[in-house]
């Protein structure tokens, strides 16, 4: 595979700046009103915007998605047509793990149905681990591009190596997380 340096250093630091600059919000941080649908579409849209950016994905969330949610159990019902804070908080916890874990994994790291002190510590706790995780990933790709970054021309092996580095450490750790799950059952 051919990889252009220019283009391997644009798409790290592209990512390394999307991640230091990203959070989700704390459970005091969200809104406290409940929202109709296309409120809540708006706001997990707006939150994580980020994965749009990154990926090119149109649409994180539909309203399909979340009745589709709703009717497996996944997500508590809405009241009313209405949603509130605990339903945001597992709808963009569930969003964001949805890119790399399947839903009956989700379901084990988030259940349904839990009382609301329960979904605000997940919730919390998830959105710490998130940006944790985000330092960490960006760190290691760091350490293991800057000899890239830094050395003259290109040199095709070791940008290859990164590539291959990156999506086998992705693989490993959607299948420990696999395995912890299964382990639970």
């Amino acid at each position: 595979m051919y990889i252009e340096k220019d283009r391997l250093i644009a798409s790290f630091t592209e990512l390394e700046s999307a991640l230091t600059n990203y959070s989700l919000p704390q459970w005091k941080e969200l809104p406290d009103i409940e929202l109709y649908m296309d409120q809540v579409i708006s706001l997990i849209t707006k939150y994580l915007e980020i994965y749009g950016e990154i990926t090119g994905l149109d649409r994180i969330i539909t309203p399909s998605m979340i009745n589709n949610y709703v009717k497996l159990g996944i997500i508590p019902a809405p009241v009313k047509k209405k949603y509130s804070k605990l339903h945001l908080a597992y709808l963009l916890i569930i969003c964001t793990l949805k890119q790399t874990l399947d839903i009956p994994t989700i379901q084990k790291i988030i259940p349904t149905p839990l009382d609301g002190e329960s979904v605000k510590h997940i919730y919390d706790s998830f959105v710490k681990n998130q940006k944790k995780a985000y330092v960490y990933v960006t760190q290691n790709i760091k350490s293991v591009a800057d000899p890239i970054f830094t050395m003259e021309g290109d040199n095709q092996d070791r940008m290859n190596d990164l590539i291959m580095q990156v999506s086998a450490s992705a693989n490993i750790f959607k299948i420990l997380t696999d395995k912890i799950c299964k382990e639970e059952e």
